[in-house]
C-alpha cells in the first residue's frame, strides 16, 4: 500500500534535529550544479542567436558579430561542458540518495562525510542516470506522455544501485519497473502535493528550497523503502533479485 501521508509524516521525523547536513548539501549540489549551468546557458543563447541571425535581414553582419561572440571552437567547449554537466548531475544525485538511505535507517546523526562517501558511487551513478536517461527519451520519443510513465517506472533505479552495491544497472532498473507497478500515478500524485511549498520556497528568493528539497529527498527514500518491502512481501521481488 502506498502511503503518501505515512512517508510525509516520518520524513519530517526523520529530518527533525538532522536539518544541516541535507540542507548543506541541497546548498553545495545548488551551487555546482548552477556553476555547470552556465556552458549550457551561454549553449542556448549562441543556438537563439543563430535562428535570429538567419531571419535577420542583415545577415553578413549579424553572423560577424554572432562569429565575435560564440566562435565554433568555444561553442564546441560549451557543448563539451554539457555533457560533463549531466555527469556531474548524476553523480551528485546518487550521493544524495546514499545520504538519505543512511538517514532513513536510523536516528544518528549525519555529517557532510556522509553525502561525500556516497561520491564513491559516481560509476554506478552515471551507468544509472545514462541508462534512464537513454530509455526515458526513447519512450519519449512515441509521446511525452509515454516518457513520463517510464520515468517514473525507471525512478527507483539510482536507489537500488546506490542501496544494493552488487546489483547490475539493467537489473535494478527491471527491478524499479517491478517495484514501481500499480504505484506511478500514486508518485506522480506525491510529486504534486509538494507544489503549495514549492510556491512558497519560490516566494522566498528560493531560499525554502534548501528546506524544502530535503523533505522531498527524505520523503522519496521513504516510499522507496516503502514501495520495496510491498513488492518482496508480494513475491514480485526475491532477495535474490537484489544480489545481481
Amino acid at each position: 500500500m502506498f502511503d503518501r501521508k505515512k512517508y510525509k509524516d516520518f520524513a519530517k521525523k526523520q529530518l527533525k534535529g538532522r536539518w544541516t547536513t541535507p540542507v548543506l548539501v541541497t546548498l553545495f549540489c545548488s551551487i555546482i550544479t548552477s556553476l555547470f549551468a552556465t556552458p549550457d546557458i551561454i549553449n542556448d543563447l549562441s543556438e537563439n542567436f543563430s535562428a535570429i541571425m538567419a531571419a535577420s535581414e542583415n545577415a553578413y553582419s549579424s553572423e560577424l558579430i554572432f562569429e565575435s561572440v560564440f566562435s565554433p571552437a568555444l561553442v564546441y567547449i560549451f557543448r563539451v561542458l554539457s555533457i560533463i554537466s549531466l555527469f556531474i548531475v548524476f553523480v551528485l544525485t546518487i550521493a544524495q540518495i546514499y545520504l538519505y538511505l543512511k538517514m532513513s535507517k536510523g536516528p544518528q546523526p549525519v555529517k557532510f562525510s556522509d553525502f561525500i562517501d556516497g561520491f564513491s558511487l559516481w560509476g554506478r551513478g552515471i551507468l544509472g542516470g545514462l541508462w534512464i536517461y537513454l530509455w526515458t527519451f526513447l519512450w519519449a520519443l512515441l509521446f511525452i506522455i509515454p516518457g513520463i510513465i517510464k520515468s517514473y517506472a525507471y525512478s527507483q533505479t539510482l536507489y537500488l544501485l546506490a542501496e544494493y552495491p552488487e546489483l547490475s544497472v539493467t537489473k535494478a532498473m527491471k527491478v524499479s519497473i517491478e517495484i514501481t507497478k500499480g504505484k506511478k500515478g500514486s508518485l506522480f500524485i506525491m510529486d504534486l502535493s509538494f507544489i503549495g511549498w514549492a510556491i512558497l520556497a519560490a516566494l522566498s528568493l528560493g531560499i525554502g528550497y534548501l528546506w524544502l528539497v530535503p523533505y522531498i529527498n527524505m520523503t522519496k527514500t521513504n516510499a522507496y523503502h516503502g514501495m520495496l518491502k510491498d513488492a518482496v512481501t508480494e513475491g514480485r521481488i526475491k532477495e535474490e533479485d537484489l544480489r545481481g
